[in-house]
């Protein structure tokens, strides 16, 4: 790659338009376009950059090529998909298991007990024993094609964005599988449900009830939706008042972040009628993971287009007890 290239990939990088706010919008009639300071690799690229625009700004045929990418990466279509974040996973203790390997898991049978005996009595001996279980796999793929014509004309990079949208579907599958795994596991007794609005009376009951069994709650999934309900919540009874920086995020948030000493970890694709609660992964579940994902390309040449393949991982996901699980469903 020449240096004119290279620097014209980074100055794409930093390059982006940035809208008046405050007071300035009330005389802004357009966006104005910002250039965050050319650095790369510890060197200072500032005139270079210059003279790059400049030479740009030419009508020469020499730099049309260069022109029209440096314009179209500009001028990139709206994303309108929200990169997806797997929200379920943080319930799982992460285990890589090797392809000849087995993946079996031992649950422990507790069968030890004490009892009140006669001082002369003879000792009835216990014995803890084990059971074993082995989750079975699954895997996902995807796959999607593009145009020779549509890499020429369109521009900008169409297959970067492409590229992402495979690992945000596959990420999308990989937490629908974990889900059932994760709602399967959650005792009855751990299933609360309130209408509206999420509640400060809900989410204490959670925090009270999971400390009193011993396995207390250490993080909450929830849309960012709900978790802004916490805004409206009456805090303490007559007289009370809330820390200035519990206040000052309720205003500026309008949610407390540490609220329970919880871990809030708020996603739009996290479950708008569901939050859920959960203790340490280490104290729950297991995802165990085979093998390497895999990507392949080919070319056709008779219908002009490249073809992506991606084929994830194998996947396993197993909950023996969910004593430390809970959820508030949202009627």
């Amino acid at each position: 790659m020449t240096k004119e290239l290279k620097l014209l990939e980074n100055l794409k990088a930093i390059t982006k338009f940035t809208p008046y706010h405050g007071a300035n919008a009330l005389q802004a009639t357009a966006e104005t376009l910002q250039v965050a300071n050319p650095v790369w690799d510890g060197q200072d690229y500032t005139g270079e950059v210059d003279a790059l625009l400049a030479q740009l700004a030419t009508g020469s045929a020499d730099v049309l090529a260069a022109r029209q990418q440096f314009g179209a990466a500009i001028a990139e279509p709206i994303q309108y998909m929200i990169p997806y974040v797997e929200q379920y996973d943080r319930f799982f203790m992460q285990q890589t298991i090797g392809d000849l390997e087995d993946n079996l898991i031992s649950v422990e049978d507790i069968t030890n007990s004490a009892y009140q005996s006669h001082p002369r009595s003879e000792i009835i001996f216990n014995e803890p024993g084990y059971s074993f279980t082995r989750p079975s796999w699954s895997t996902f793929q995807y796959g999607f094609k593009i145009s020779w014509n549509t890499m020429r004309f369109a521009g900008w990079n169409v297959l970067a964005r492409q590229m992402n949208t495979a690992a945000w579907e596959l990420a999308k599958k990989r937490d629908a599988a974990a889900k059932v795994v994760l709602d399967a596991a959650v005792p009855t007794g751990h299933k609360l449900t309130v209408t509206g609005e999420i509640t400060k009376t809900s989410v204490d009951e959670v925090i009270r009830r999971s400390n009193q069994i011993g396995w207390p709650v250490k993080f909450a999934v929830i849309n960012p939706g709900r978790l802004m309900a916490m805004q409206t919540w009456t805090w303490g009874g007559t007289g009370f008042q809330l820390p200035e920086g519990v206040a000052q995020q309720l205003v500026d948030n309008l949610f407390y972040a540490n609220y329970g000493q919880l871990r809030w970890y708020a996603h739009p694709y996290a479950p708008y009628t569901r939050v859920y609660f959960g203790t340490d992964p280490s104290q729950v579940g297991w995802h165990q993971q085979k093998s390497s994902p895999r990507n392949d390309t080919q070319v056709d040449l008779i219908q002009g287009e490249d073809q992506y393949m991606y084929r994830d991982s194998y996947h396993s996901w197993y909950i023996p007890d969910g004593l430390g699980l809970w959820w508030v469903d949202i009627a």
